[in-house]
């Protein structure tokens, strides 16, 4: 993950503070603590954390630590959290973390656990490992299972026996998942963390000349530099580390650079990342988020509470409620009431299609660009951040877009998508089988928006392609993220696709076409109007779906997608649903295609 860099500020000056909150109170009870892991190397190299660093880590021997679990409780601060299982059973961490309270910062794979989220700090119990290398073997790959089934307690995150938690996917083959599903099965939390301390602490009586985290290999630490500590400066902190520190993280890390490649600042990518404050930036103040609302009340709470919670607050939040005949209006009307914070504001109009929504909201919006949310969808809290992040390194695009997965049955799926940041040409893009920009993705610059006369009113399907078409023929320029940032429903109620209605609409894709433009643009075009066609097929428009088919029979890309039409249209009006469906089916299952 790459951090906007307002983002990033805010959050290495929360983490001093639990980092400050912690020392406190080490130095309240006498405890002995060192700095470790990309800490050391934040010490080491640059006097503070590292510049794309996301959290902290302490290390304290075992003793140290189970003082700390049990004195920290009573001695740190009521805006401070211990997350340890025995101070909260249903963490599914065998370490301690000291977490801010009244802030957010939770990985995917922890996601939806009943346990405190805030920003943290890691604090690890470090035991004596045996200097004989076969007994040190036998000891990691023990801690390993136990580790495993430890966690396992309160997630399942590998592919067998389970399903993964939010489509986080560990490496484990079906004889080790077994293992661990038999094991948690028969035992308790409680008896597994009994057994794994028990293993993790089975060589701490002897004189093994070194400590580890034991479950890392080569993070080991000699007796000796962690019984002589050396104060080291960390930003304004000063923090203790273990002597001769260049020798441990040469041992840890190997050949250990001051500045990595970019594809090698790694972090921990939260899915939920919130400072606890309204944060805004320049450039969030120039995005307002336009989400166009019809009969939606089962998911735009959803929707709106992950604009309310990004990390960086965008200008304005408008809703378009396009003539609504269930409860989603008040459902808007609540949440605008419980946070007057987020500057959001309900407009009313007669029903006339996502379009004619969505070109309202623009038309009402006071920011330079658009930032576009489905009341069916959410973002992540990093997306507005994200999306500023952009701005500053293409300052020049007409769009820009992430990432995104879809959500299928409450099963999450990584969409096709470019691999590479950067800008990109949708249509190339599409033609590979990739997607991207979507609508929820999508933060559109409100004067190319404008110069086009915004999305076409009266179109049911396509109209988002449409758009990107014509933009595409003006010279916009489409910059992408491969970060993971919106999550789409595919199954989600009163989606357009799936309720096709007679269309009435000036525009059509067939005006896009032009015999003598660009080819990869015209196949684009091609392959929009098949998919489209097919709908209408589907749900009667046999005319519609014919001229479709005759006019774009010139492509050479999507005459797969061709030939489907044309089977479907032979088909009985009463028969093609189901052909569709089990089409629709067979294609999700076997290659995940199709939103």
């Amino acid at each position: 993950m790459k951090y906007n860099s307002d983002i990033l500020r805010h959050l290495h000056t929360e983490l001093k503070d639990v980092l400050r909150e912690v020392i406190r109170v080490c130095d309240a009870a006498h405890i002995p603590y060192f700095i470790q892991g990309g800490t050391a190397i934040g010490a080491h190299f640059f006097d503070d954390i590292v510049p794309w660093d996301d959290d902290i880590d302490l290390g304290m021997t075992r003793e140290n630590y189970e003082r700390f679990l049990s004195e920290a409780p009573a001695l740190l601060g009521e805006g401070y959290h211990l997350q340890e299982f025995t101070t909260e059973p249903d963490t599914p961490f065998y370490f301690a973390k000291v977490r801010k309270k009244g802030t957010r910062f939770v990985e995917s794979e922890w996601v939806g656990l009943p346990i405190e989220g805030g920003i943290y700090i890691d604090i690890f119990p470090y035991d004596r490992i045996p200097d004989n290398r076969h007994k040190e073997r036998q000891q990691r790959s023990r801690v390993r299972f136990w580790i495993n089934c430890f966690t396992a307690k309160s997630v399942w995150l590998w592919r067998w026996l389970g399903t993964a938690n939010n489509g986080v996917v560990m490496p484990k083959s079906f004889i080790s998942c077994a293992a661990i599903r038999i094991t948690t099965l028969l035992m308790s939390k409680e008896q597994i963390y009994n057994r794994l301390h028990r293993e993790l602490t089975r060589f701490n009586g002897t004189n093994a000349s070194r400590y580890n985290i034991v479950r890392m290999p080569k993070d080991m630490i000699a007796v000796t530099a962690i019984e002589n500590p050396e104060r080291r400066r960390f930003g304004d902190i000063e923090v203790w580390a273990p002597s001769n520190i260049e020798a441990y993280l040469r041992n840890h890390y190997g050949d250990i650079q001051k500045w990595l490649p970019e594809d090698k600042r790694l972090n921990h990518a939260p899915e939920e990342l919130h400072l606890g404050t309204r944060l805004t930036t320049d450039e969030s103040k120039r995005i307002s988020v336009v989400i166009p609302l019809y009969n939606k009340e089962l998911e735009v709470a959803r929707a709106l509470h992950s604009v309310i919670c990004q990390s960086l607050a965008p200008r304005e939040i408008i809703v378009v409620d396009d003539g609504s005949t269930d409860s989603s209006r008040a459902i808007v009307e609540r949440i605008t009431e419980e946070h007057p914070e987020a500057g959001i504001r309900l407009i009313t109009q007669q029903n006339g299609g996502v379009s004619a929504a969505r070109n309202r909201g623009i038309q009402e919006a006071t920011g330079d660009y658009i930032a576009l949310l489905d009341a069916d969808d959410m973002w992540l809290s990093g997306y507005i951040a994200e999306v500023c992040r952009l701005m500053e390194y293409y300052p020049d695009a007409d769009a820009y877009a992430t990432a995104f997965d879809i959500v299928n049955n409450d099963r999450r799926v990584a969409a096709p998508v470019p691999t590479n940041e950067g800008y990109v040409n949708p249509a190339e893009e599409a033609l590979r089988g990739r997607y991207p920009i979507i609508p929820s993705t999508a933060t559109l610059r409100k004067s190319t928006l404008e110069g086009i006369g915004g999305f076409p009113e009266g179109m049911q399907i396509g109209e988002d392609q449409w758009l990107w078409v014509a933009m595409l023929k003006r010279g916009a320029k489409f910059c992408f993220s491969p970060m993971s940032l919106v999550r789409y429903w595919r199954t989600a109620s009163n989606r357009s696709a799936t309720i096709y209605r007679s269309e009435r609409s000036a525009h059509s894709l067939e005006e896009l076409y032009d015999p003598t433009g660009d080819a990869t643009t015209n196949e684009y075009i091609a392959r929009i109007a098949i998919g489209k066609a097919i709908t209408q097929s589907v749900r009667g428009g046999t005319d519609d779906a014919r001229h479709t088919a005759e006019v774009f029979a010139f492509t050479r890309c999507s005459r797969r997608q061709l030939r489907r039409l044309k089977t479907l249209n032979a088909l009985p009006v009463a028969l093609r649903p189901m052909a569709d469906g089990i089409y629709r089916a067979m294609a999700w299952a076997i290659k995940r295609k199709g939103l």
